[in-house]
Formats: structure tokens, C-alpha cells, sequence
């Protein structure tokens, strides 16, 4: 038995992780501990574990296959279910998207008819989801704000949401949630009564008012450079900037 330096839980060895360079041969922290730190870490340097992985792929690439080779053989069972999930998927994507282009004009025009049809309800639907699902908010601000920013400097967007601020919608929860003041929180997001500390905005840290091309736009709506900021505050520099834009 050893007992976990993160959760001081007594478990199994077998439970934590080995290390060589360690008494006892294994890790201090719990398996799970270790994920979960693991885990944070990643969401948290996204761009850096990325960058890290490739570079050992790189220069480590015949045992990285020659290891996945060995797993697959030693887990069959699994890497068949794994296999097959994926290739479902591909499949089901695969015809949807088919059916869509072979029938691309119908269902703009039934889709235009069930909004104009159930507007009401569509709008409640939204009301009802953008105040309970904390990812759908995310998703629906994120994509307002791109597509607000590409239209006041003339661009169209062109990519998804998720390629153009450099992660999912999941991590990036987790890093704006990284950089909350002790005050913020989702519930206070958006609103503004000229008090600090109040509400707060997704601000960009570089102004969007330097952008010069599509790509400096791009590059500027990277979740590397967005970060909450108290409403007043935020409104408040994009004052200043649009008098700088219109000098």
C-alpha cells in the first residue's frame, strides 16, 4: 500500500504510476491524481503539448509506430471496437454529407420555412439553451464575435470557429475559466451597468484595430489573445480604439 501525495489516499501500488528513479519504483501522486493533473496541464498549454508531441513524433517516429504496432497486437479486442467506432462515424458522415449535397436547394428552402414558421419557438429554444448550457454560450459568442470581426474588415469566414481560435470548444472553457477574476463567473458574462466588476466581455489582448490582412485578423482571434475583461473596462478601451480608427 502507498498513500497518494495529492489526494492522501492509501492504494495499491499497482494504482500509481512506476518510476525508476524512485524508492519503491513508482510515482508519488495516484494514477488518477497523475491524470488529472496531466490533463490540466494540457487544456492549459495546448499550443506547447502539441508542439512537444510532434517534435518527439518527429524524432522519435519508428518506436512510436513500432510501439502502436505492439499495442494494437496485444489489444485486438479493443483496437477493433476503437476501429470500427471511428469507421461508423466516417461512414455516417460520409452519407449525411451526400444527402446534403444532392439535396442542398431543398433543404435551404425547408430550412428558411421552419425558421420563418417557428420563429418564436426557435427563439425560445435559444433563450432556454444559452441560459443553462455553458457550451452552447460558448459556442453561439464565439461564433458571433468571428463573424462580426471578419465583416467590419471586409473578410467572409471561411473556416470553423474551432480552426480559427486553435482549439475545442471544451478547452477553451476551460482556459477563459483559467483567467476568471474572482468575481467572474458565466452568469455575469455580457453585462455592463458602467461599474466595475460588474460584467464582463471576451476581450482581445492585441486590438483588432492593427489588423492589416485576413491573416492578422486570423491570428488575432487565436484564443491565445482573448481573455475575459470587466465590461467597463473593456467598453471603455473599444471607445478609445474607434476614435483611434476614425481620426
Amino acid at each position: 500500500m502507498k498513500t497518494c501525495s495529492k489526494c492522501k489516499i492509501s492504494k495499491k501500488l499497482t494504482e500509481f504510476y512506476k518510476r525508476k528513479d524512485s524508492k519503491d519504483g513508482h510515482r508519488n501522486e495516484c494514477k488518477v491524481c497523475k491524470d488529472l493533473t496531466s490533463k490540466e496541464y494540457s487544456l492549459n498549454n495546448i499550443e506547447k503539448v502539441k508542439n512537444i508531441k510532434r517534435k518527439y513524433y518527429e524524432n522519435n517516429k519508428d518506436i512510436v509506430i513500432e510501439r502502436t504496432k505492439i499495442w494494437q497486437d496485444e489489444n485486438k479486442e479493443k483496437y477493433k471496437k476503437i476501429s470500427n467506432k471511428y469507421r461508423e462515424k466516417d461512414s455516417t458522415k460520409e452519407r449525411l454529407r451526400a444527402y446534403y449535397e444532392e439535396n442542398k436547394e431543398y433543404l435551404k428552402i425547408r430550412n428558411k420555412e421552419y425558421k420563418i414558421n417557428n420563429k418564436e419557438t426557435i427563439n425560445e429554444n435559444h433563450r432556454r439553451r444559452y441560459k443553462s448550457d455553458v457550451l452552447y454560450k460558448i459556442k453561439f459568442m464565439l461564433r458571433n464575435m468571428l463573424y462580426k470581426s471578419m465583416v467590419r474588415n471586409g473578410y467572409k469566414k471561411n473556416s470553423k470557429t474551432t480552426e480559427i481560435i486553435g482549439c475545442s470548444f471544451e478547452e477553451f472553457k476551460i482556459y477563459l475559466e483559467s483567467k476568471f477574476e474572482p468575481w467572474m463567473n458565466w452568469e455575469n458574462y455580457g453585462l455592463y451597468n458602467g461599474e466595475l466588476s460588474h460584467g464582463w466581455d471576451i476581450d482581445h489582448i492585441k486590438p483588432l484595430y492593427s489588423v492589416k490582412t485576413e491573416e492578422d485578423l486570423i491570428k488575432l482571434n487565436h484564443y491565445t489573445n482573448l481573455q475575459p475583461l470587466c465590461s467597463k473596462l473593456n467598453r471603455d478601451i473599444k471607445r478609445l480604439d474607434d476614435l483611434k480608427l476614425y481620426k
